[in-house]
């Protein structure tokens, strides 16, 4: 049992604060249904029993909002609704009744992810590390990785570094020129191995 240490209302809100540091936030008309006052005692765990359905249409409904905006990981939502202030068990369900009817899926948003991104001229790694940042499971993003061709990710750098060459400065050093375009390739995400083809294939074309 803990002890609620303040109370503090917020705009539609109110805030409580639990002696242990944690705080819940629940809505002025969720308070007003089950007030409480400070030094009362709460049982976290049923009053999370309490929430759930009172909470769950309204986080599954921002839930459903988000993904008819744009696809989203499982991740984003989760992460989303609990700054929403919607309660873990209730945010655990709205993400379990997703992904039982195929709204949420992970594998299916890294694939799109990736073809998207890599279309923007970004190689493996930059998506790689965005699609950490959104949550997905490295294995996911592994599988996702995987079907992306490479000869694709090697036109695509080709094109980029074709671009920074041409806006080289006359009587630059070679040396940093190559220097200069593999590392705004890599910040770009592609692999050396990449870079290094990409870089080759077009002072070949341009020595043509």
């Amino acid at each position: 049992m803990d002890l609620i240490a303040a109370i503090k209302k917020e705009r539609g809100h109110f805030r409580l604060t639990l002696d242990n540091g944690q705080f819940i936030v629940v809505s002025a008309e969720l308070f007003r249904e089950r007030p409480f006052a400070e030094g009362d005692g709460i049982d976290l765990e049923e009053y999370d029993e309490w929430l759930l359905p009172r909470q769950y249409r309204a986080a599954l409904d921002r839930a459903v909002a988000l993904l008819a905006l744009r696809a989203h990981s499982r991740g984003e939502i989760e992460q989303k609704l609990l700054r929403a202030h919607f309660r873990p068990a209730t945010v655990e369900m709205v993400l379990y009744k997703l992904e039982r009817e195929n709204l949420l899926d992970d594998a299916d948003f890294a694939r799109q992810w990736a073809a998207a991104r890599s279309g923007r001229k970004l190689g493996s790694g930059r998506i790689a590390q965005e699609l950490r940042h959104k949550g997905v499971s490295a294995e996911t993003i592994e599988e996702a990785l995987s079907e992306l061709d490479e000869d694709d990710q090697l036109a695509a750098a080709a094109a980029l570094a074709e671009k920074a060459l041409r806006r080289a400065k006359i009587g630059e050093d070679p040396r940093k020129t190559a220097q200069r375009v593999t590392g705004m390739l890599a910040r770009r995400g592609y692999s050396w191995d990449i870079a290094r083809k990409a870089l080759q294939q077009v002072m070949d074309e341009l020595d043509d």
